[in-house]
């Protein structure tokens, strides 16, 4: 579909000059591997590169997966971050700022509406799915306190995000803001996959409406 891998090269220039800001602005070629934006957004741009370039069957789990960590990149940002502040009030396009506006919020935009958009009817996503997603955020959450504890204090991003910053907080308050943020993920995830199926369902009738009836069989 010309649409659909027009709209995913777009996705993907806006992942790639998003990470170049930020690459640029981080000066140390290590450090933005550290930050779960830019391990999202690398894992979206790799997605939708390969998609853009193989015939094979999409995957409802690996694109789900996909778009569920950009999403929560998006609103980790915006509402734990930015306290859900205006984003254009913090958009230009030296240091940071452009790279952000592309990382945290045009790639989950995007990413959210292939999902609904294309793609409907070759994926079926499980809710079981919306379980296995947080692997990863788990797995991150693993990284970053073991990283964290094992670097000096004046360590860059010694924990990439201040709410898993344990030397302030502790590590039962950690604990704690990791288990409700586990429960909004999988209820995102579970969130995606009703989506895509509402959408899909309403498709599918709207499809059904324009068609003419099936013709009645002959009398004998």
């Amino acid at each position: 579909m010309v649409w659909a891998t027009t709209f995913r090269w777009v996705l993907i220039l806006a992942a790639v000059v998003g990470l170049i800001y930020t690459w640029m602005a981080l000066a140390s070629p290590l450090n933005p591997l550290v930050l779960f934006t830019v391990q999202s957004n690398l894992m979206l741009a790799g997605y939708y590169s390969w998609r853009v370039v193989s015939r094979r069957r999409p995957s409802a789990e690996v694109k789900g997966a996909v778009t569920l960590y950009i999403v929560i990149t998006g609103l980790v940002w915006h509402f734990v971050r930015m306290g859900g502040a205006n984003p254009f009030e913090h958009l230009s396009l030296s240091g940071l700022g452009f790279g952000n506006f592309l990382l945290h919020y045009v790639t989950p935009i995007m990413a959210v509406i292939d999902w609904l958009v294309f793609d409907r009817t070759a994926l079926r996503p499980k809710w079981a799915a919306a379980l296995v997603w947080l692997a990863y955020p788990m797995a991150y959450l693993v990284f970053a306190l073991t990283r964290g504890a094992l670097l000096p204090q004046d360590a860059w991003k010694r924990y990439p995000y201040p709410f898993l910053d344990v030397e302030r907080f502790g590590y039962g308050a950690v604990s704690l803001m990791a288990v409700a943020l586990a429960v909004c993920f999988v209820l995102l995830g579970f969130g995606l996959i009703a989506l895509h199926r509402v959408v899909n369902r309403a498709s599918r009738t709207a499809v059904a409406s324009v068609l003419p009836p099936p013709a009645e069989p002959a009398d004998p």
